[in-house]
């Protein structure tokens, strides 16, 4: 028996048909209580479902929070930033409170996974 690796082009279908099913099976577990238990405590101790949709999210962020004002003020960026360059918040939506900053990321996440199956 060989420990040949996979191709990288099959790698990648295998990787992309794998986080395809994780969402579809995600979908269903989102509810009205689950986004409210995020609002009220973004960071920390989180249900079982809860810290499986986190953990998916986190696999591959598209989502960020970047602070012009450290500490201070949030702003929700879109992810990669090219090397070199400012980035670049997805409204103009200044966040004053890090735990609402991160419950809009949260949110934007969601949306993301809700539309169109989920496909980013």
């Amino acid at each position: 028996m060989s420990n040949t690796a996979l191709p990288a082009d099959r790698q990648l279908l295998v990787h992309a048909r794998f986080t395809e099913e994780l969402k579809a099976q995600m979908r269903p577990l989102i509810s009205e209580d689950l986004i409210e238990e995020h609002r009220r405590q973004p960071l920390g101790q989180h249900s079982d479902t809860l810290m499986r949709l986190l953990n998916m999210f986190r696999r591959a962020p598209v989502y960020a929070l970047y602070s012009r004002t450290p500490c201070r003020e949030f702003q929700v960026i879109r992810l990669p930033v090219t090397e070199g360059s400012e980035p670049t918040p997805i409204d103009d939506i200044v966040y004053t409170d890090q735990n609402e900053a991160l419950h809009a990321m949260f949110l934007r996440n969601l949306e993301d996974l809700m539309r169109n199956g989920g496909s980013k």
